[in-house]
C-alpha cells in the first residue's frame, strides 16, 4: 500500500474513533489498525528520508549517481 493510502487510511480511522456510535471493542480493533498502520508509515517514512539523505550526498559527486544502496 503506497504512504498516501496509508494516511488515508489514517484519517479514516481517526474519524471512526471520535464517532461517539463506535462500539468499544470496534473502537479497540480500529485502535490497533491504526496503531499498526502508523508504525508502516513511520518505518516507510524513514526509508524515505534516508533515499534523500542518499541524493543529497550523492549531489556533489562529479556524475551526482547514487552507489549506496537504501534498502526499499
Amino acid at each position: 500500500m503506497k504512504f498516501e493510502e496509508k494516511l488515508t487510511k489514517i484519517e479514516e480511522i481517526s474519524k471512526a474513533l471520535q464517532d461517539s456510535n463506535t462500539e468499544l471493542e470496534k473502537a479497540v480493533e480500529l485502535y490497533e489498525e491504526g496503531m499498526k498502520t502508523a508504525n508502516e508509515l513511520d518505518a516507510q517514512l524513514s526509508k524515505l528520508e534516508r533515499r534523500v539523505e542518499i541524493v543529497t550526498s550523492s549531489a556533489g559527486s562529479e556524475d551526482g549517481l547514487i552507489t549506496e544502496p537504501y534498502g526499499i
